[in-house]
């Protein structure tokens, strides 16, 4: 899972992403602790608060996972200035731009961490 950020702290969505991410709220983990009405909830309460475009149309191969390359190809449509995620295939890739940060080194470059 992975989310687009500008640094003005915008969230960056597009239908495909939105989908992950509902899904995404559906495994195990998420279904034994939430109230499915609340995951829903959070599911529309993201896709209001974020910058919505639509699914990439050209996307490049670049990454060791093709699933991932939308991910790319969103962020620099939109003009993102980082993408947010744990996956190491786009936190490990070279010069990757914009750049890939785990969520950590993001709230600390939004200066909500020290």
């Amino acid at each position: 899972m992975a989310a687009l950020l500008d640094f003005d702290f915008e969230a960056i969505v597009c239908p495909r992403l939105i989908g992950e991410f509902s899904d995404a709220l559906t495994n195990k983990y998420f279904r034994e602790r939430f109230d499915p009405d609340d995951l829903a909830e959070i599911v529309v309460s993201v896709e209001e608060a974020a910058d919505r475009y639509e699914d990439p149309k050209e996307i490049a191969a670049l990454l060791r996972d093709p699933n991932d390359d939308y991910l790319v190809a969103l962020a620099r449509e939109s003009g993102a200035d980082a993408i947010v995620t744990g996956d190491h295939d786009l936190l490990d890739h070279p010069g990757l731009e914009p750049q890939a940060l785990d969520a950590r080194a993001a709230c600390r470059l939004l200066g909500l961490l020290d």
